[in-house]
């Protein structure tokens, strides 16, 4: 017994070797990368697991060519998760969430790319190619050399000696499930998705309708007869000057600063666009997450009798498709405009146009959504040359490097550009001369290095800067002289605190409808309106960041 233990420990060795490649490189790169001891111990006892149950694999199979290609696959999966995930750490500091994978679910191949170009850097590039060029090299040579396999053949397979390993990987398999469910990509992935194409089939069946059954309005006034909501992206009023930001990035809005109600602390529910927008334009909250008598806004203007218009500057797919393209496809006219080209340079401008000629179409009351690409990464493809205004340090900036000073100048030319095309969305629907408003605000914003070392916006990282959005409110003279209760109570409500969760309330009093499920104590825009504590997503509250 003991002769044939002695025997099979050779080829089980070598296989541990092999395949225990990336468990080693995790053990030493983990612990400089991943900040909590017990998430590095964890990730281990997760990546042991799953490497002895590769091993067993490999061990069980007798056929040479089915053992070579298992070995090939097993060792390329076994990197790649263990790579992911101490990039993942690298970059976030945090491990591999379910509302990170339900992003990745939304975004389109070339909102990934650039992604992965705004986040990859020679720690990424390291930790890549510790994993890549050996596997490959591994590989290559298991697939190419003739009989290369049989080093990891056992002698005498015997029956009792294979009913020992499979023993061994059920019990692996059954304190994965129990221990490490929650440090298992492969659990995590699976989960997130089965709870994402749950979300997604109940907004398709809810809110991507022209009518929805759940909005019942009780009153209506026939004005305004223009309004224009505009969906910015990753703008940040931190970086705004007209939210006391040290650089000039808003230099037209600011001239017409006296028009405006700029509303002083405003806040996006969620970081990532697809959680922001479905609670920003939607009934949806957190006090209500799963709302029966759900619709959005573009419903409820609908039912008011508005020609609604839904005009987007983003790429309307993901893998399926996207969240807010549901919502604004219950819009009675919709046009994507960047179906082909959005991992290229793409400006905000390619909605005048649009919004001239949605203002020509017939119809006595006109709603238009226009969906901005705003200041979303990469920064320096949001503006055209001509607008390639600052340069130098900013000392504002709290973590200055010259990567820093590039991409915090990169940002404030994609707001100062920013601030032309809002500004002459304005003046367009100014010179419609009708009882009109135009309200902006941002989806989410971006963290510029302002309070952390990072860039961009991911929840796990949450910061003020990717929760702290431009609000920002334009009546034409005949919707002031027509409501001006609502004027009055807007301009007492400018510097109070207010989550945009609570927008559809908003929006219907800009409307002037009532309808059943809105509620005039969240509406901003009322003179009912209550402030109340923000909560953000995992039971926290804004004022706690």
């Amino acid at each position: 017994m003991l002769k044939r233990l002695k025997s099979h420990l050779p080829p089980i060795v070598r296989s541990a070797l092999v395949l225990g490649y990336p468990l080693v490189l995790f053990v030493i790169i983990g612990a400089l990368v991943i900040p909590l001891k017990a998430d590095y111990y964890k990730e281990l006892g997760t990546l042991f697991l799953f490497t002895s149950i590769s091993i067993g694999a490999v061990l069980l199979i007798e056929s040479p060519r089915l053992k070579k290609w298992t070995f090939v696959i097993l060792l390329g999966i076994l990197g790649f998760f263990a790579s992911i995930k101490l990039i993942f750490y690298a970059v976030f500091g945090v491990k591999i969430s379910a509302s990170s994978l339900f992003v990745l679910f939304e975004t389109n191949k070339n909102e990934a790319s650039e992604f992965l170009a705004g986040y990859v850097n020679g720690e990424v590039v390291v930790i890549s190619l510790l994993f890549l060029i050996p596997i490959l090299i591994a590989s290559a040579y298991l697939v190419f050399k003739n009989k290369a396999i049989s080093v990891f053949k056992l002698d005498h397979n015997s029956t009792g000696f294979r009913s020992a390993i499979l023993v061994l990987m059920l019990l692996c398999v059954y304190f994965l499930n129990r221990s490490f469910k929650d440090h298992s990509l492969v659990f995590t992935v699976s989960k997130s998705y089965k709870e994402y194409a749950e979300a997604k089939k109940n907004v398709q069946s809810d809110l991507a309708q022209t009518t929805s059954e759940n909005v019942s309005i009780t009153r209506q006034d026939t004005l305004p007869k223009i309004g224009v909501v505009i969906i910015g992206e990753a703008t940040s009023r931190w970086h705004m000057e007209l939210y006391g930001y040290n650089r000039p990035t808003n230099p037209l809005l600011k001239e017409i600063k006296d028009e405006l109600f700029i509303f002083e602390d405003a806040i996006s529910p969620h970081v990532m666009t697809i959680r922001s927008l479905e609670k920003n334009l939607t009934l949806n909250s957190f006090e209500t997450p799963q709302h029966e008598t759900n619709f959005s806004v573009v419903q409820l203007a609908n039912a008011a009798g508005f020609t609604t218009h839904w005009i987007s500057n983003q790429e309307p797919v993901g893998f399926t498709e996207s969240i807010p393209t549901i919502i604004g496809s219950a819009a009675q006219q919709t046009q994507f405009l960047a179906t082909d080209s959005y991992n290229y340079a793409i400006y905000d401008e390619n909605v005048l146009p649009e919004l001239k000629k949605a203002l020509q179409r017939p119809g006595e009351r006109k709603l238009i959504f226009l969906h901005l690409i705003g200041t979303h990464r990469l920064y320096k493809k949001r503006y055209p040359e001509t607008f390639n205004y600052f340069s130098g340090v900013n000392e504002r900036t709290k973590y200055k490097t010259d990567y820093s000073e590039l991409k915090v100048n990169e940002y404030d030319n994609a707001v100062r550009y920013n601030d032309y095309v809002v500004r002459e969305i304005i003046e367009t629907v100014r010179t419609a001369e009708q009882p009109s408003f135009v309200v902006y605000f941002s989806d989410h914003g971006d963290e510029v290095f302002d309070t952390i070392d990072f860039i961009g916006h991911h929840g796990s990282k949450a910061t003020r800067p990717m929760h702290d959005v431009p609000f920002i409110a334009w009546f034409s003279e005949a919707y002031k002289k027509k409501h001006p209760q609502h004027i009055e109570a807007t301009s007492r409500n400018t510097s109070k605190p207010y989550a945009l969760e609570d927008f559809t309330h908003s929006f219907s009093d800009l409307i002037q409808v009532s309808a059943k499920g809105v509620d005039s104590t969240k509406s901003i825009f009322s003179s009912d309106f209550k402030v109340k504590r923000r909560q953000l997503r995992h039971g926290r509250f804004y004022d706690e960041l």
